[in-house]
């Protein structure tokens, strides 16, 4: 079964997340799939005796819930998140989303009457101003791209582990060169930026050279975005953040804080036919869908753990469902897609007994990264 949904991310502060499972209860959302993440950030401290004042990176841990809902109620359900938590004030977090094609067997069922009451629907489809920069490098190396990024101003890194497989089975001994564990690393930034920080981090992290990593991105709506790239005393009565949502307000958009140049901005390089395939299921189900995947043109791909969440039932007064998952996203080639999904439908991985979703998405790569989709 393929349907169009809206898949909404919400990136929150572990002091928020309460306020964030009370809402998801208040809107009965069947299925939602949460993450153990940090937050990066820059704290100014004094040296020995107030001297030397040094700028040092610091973490904040949060969690992050991907969920899927009717298209109809993405601005509603984000905005009532963002009202109920507070998403706006400086370092709580952020919440994006993006229209895409859902398969899976057993159809998701929403209780269309609460989310009309609470949500409304949405009579325009909101534009994609943002980029979420998608980079996964070996572990260890997350810090250093987390703070050059910082020192740019432009977002909040978003940090999570996971592990690589693919590359690494095709290599022989050489395999050892490449270590399993990865820093999955999310940038949230300006459309006009987007160049600007492949640029920053591509070098940086040698990502075109075989076996350091990939780089992706996917444009997205982000009504909310995480700009508290210092935290310390406040000393005025509005933070910079404040001030800058203020201004992205008034202006209509965040190109006038662009660091990139209006050339990068116009969006006019040439795109990527790369595709994204995102599938979660039971370990035993999403193994299958590797094996396949690589069997019929996929070169790796990166796991990670999930939390599953029934929070309809929850809304109901029963006891909390949750269920562990495993995520794996791959990139592959725009032809080899079509391919992949056909020999996963005769797997039976999409068949009604199953509850396992499989995502598909257009993806861009940096031009120097093309040639190794």
């Amino acid at each position: 079964m393929q349907s169009n949904f809206s898949t909404i991310i919400c990136v929150a502060d572990v002091n928020i997340t309460g306020l964030l499972d009370k809402t998801l209860a208040d809107l009965a959302l069947p299925e939602v799939f949460v993450q153990r993440a940090k937050q990066m950030f820059l704290v100014d401290r004094r040296g020995l005796f107030g001297l030397h004042p040094a700028t040092k990176q610091d973490e904040s841990r949060a969690l992050f819930y991907r969920f899927y809902v009717p298209p109809e109620y993405e601005q509603g359900v984000m905005r009532r998140i963002t009202e109920a938590t507070d998403l706006k004030m400086g370092g709580r977090g952020c919440i994006f989303a993006q229209r895409n094609d859902i398969r899976r067997g057993t159809p998701l069922v929403f209780d269309k009457e609460k989310l009309e009451i609470l949500c409304g629907p949405a009579n325009s489809v909101p534009p994609e101003d943002y980029a979420l920069i998608c980079c996964t490098v070996p572990r260890g190396i997350g810090e250093s791209l987390s703070a050059a990024v910082l020192e740019l101003g432009v977002c909040v890194p978003v940090v999570f582990f996971g592990y690589g497989v693919g590359l690494r089975d095709k290599l022989g001994l050489l395999r050892i060169t490449i270590p399993v564990e990865k820093e999955i690393i999310w940038f949230l930034v300006p459309r006009s930026d987007t160049e600007l920080v492949e640029r920053t981090l591509i070098p940086r992290a040698r990502l075109d050279v075989p076996g350091h990593g990939f780089l992706y991105k996917i444009f997205v709506h982000a009504p909310v975005v995480n700009l508290r790239v210092r935290q310390g005393k406040r000393v005025h009565a509005a933070t910079m953040e404040q001030v800058i949502a203020a201004l992205d307000e008034v202006q209509g958009s965040s190109d006038w804080r662009r660091l990139g140049t209006k050339r990068s901005e116009s969006g006019k390089s040439k795109k990527d036919n790369a595709r994204g395939l995102f599938f979660i299921g039971e370990e035993e189900e999403v193994d299958s869908f590797r094996k396949i995947s690589m069997e019929n043109g996929a070169q790796g791909a990166t796991l990670n753990h999930l939390e599953m969440r029934s929070y309809s039932a929850f809304a109901q007064g029963q006891t909390m469902e949750s269920h562990s998952r495993e995520f794996c996203d791959i990139i592959v080639p725009a032809g080899v897609e079509e391919n992949i999904i056909t020999h996963i439908e005769e797997a039976g991985l999409l068949d009604s007994d199953k509850t396992c979703i499989l995502k598909s998405l257009p993806v861009e790569k940096p031009a120097s990264l093309r040639r190794r989709v």
